[in-house]
């Protein structure tokens, strides 16, 4: 099991303020899966997906990691965790703009220590594995938009992560370079057994994971696999 859920309330504000953003939530994710998050505005997802990246903890319940109990580690541990374990993708790419596609690849690895060749080599590696080989030495802006987020999606696999967090990883696209990427992700997923959990508010985004599950008001509305919902 890669990810578990038990119980898990987050709770901001206190009285009247008080906001159930999760109430309660349980629900597993095994290692290799492919798994969407939905829901509206407000619904949870978000905060979901925050925990866990381990960017945020839960105020009660049990947020399982690789049988760690991420969800009570110190902050400075969680980015540990983040470092070795999880790659992240966000919508708006995040890329350095002054910062060739190599050179922002290179910036987890720098992270880690790794020394100035090897991480050259892993980089041009993972920029080809995304497609971008030949554009490695390009800028953001003289990248498309599908390119840009294929340089996000190398940075976050350069230093092959137990899991992929993708907030929304296709909302700055357009239907084909969308479906470009959701066909990456995919891949990524089948044949290197890369552990992806996405954010999405898009059903046809949606439908390219094994399983979907679906928040509602802090709760879970539905969890369902891929042939259940077919």
């Amino acid at each position: 099991m890669l990810i578990s859920f038990e119980k898990v309330w987050k709770t901001y504000g206190r009285g009247e303020a008080r906001v159930d953003a999760l109430a309660g939530v349980d629900f597993t994710i095994d290692r290799g899966e492919f798994v969407a998050i939905m829901g509206p505005s407000g619904s949870g997802k978000s905060t979901a997906m925050n925990i866990i990246g381990c960017l945020d903890t839960p105020t009660s319940g049990r947020y399982g990691f690789l049988g760690v109990d991420a969800g009570r580690l110190d902050r400075g541990r969680r980015a540990i965790l983040r470092n070795l374990y999880i790659g992240f993708v966000f919508q708006g790419y995040n890329l350095l703009p002054r910062t060739t596609a190599v050179e922002n690849v290179e910036l987890p690895l720098i992270y880690r220590g790794v020394q100035a060749r090897e991480r050259r080599e892993l980089a041009m590696r993972a920029l080809a594995q995304v497609g971008l080989a030949g554009r490695e030495h390009h800028t953001p802006a003289e990248l498309s938009g599908g390119q840009q987020q294929r340089v996000a999606i190398a940075r976050a696999i350069v230093s092959t992560p137990t899991l992929l967090v993708a907030d929304e990883p296709t909302g700055n696209l357009d239907t084909q370079r969308s479906h470009e990427i959701m066909d990456l992700l995919t891949g990524l997923n089948r044949d290197i057994g890369l552990s992806i959990v996405m954010v999405t508010h898009e059903p046809d985004i949606a439908a390219y994971a094994d399983r979907t599950i679906g928040f509602l008001d802090g709760h879970i509305a539905y969890d369902q696999a891929k042939a259940e919902a077919a």
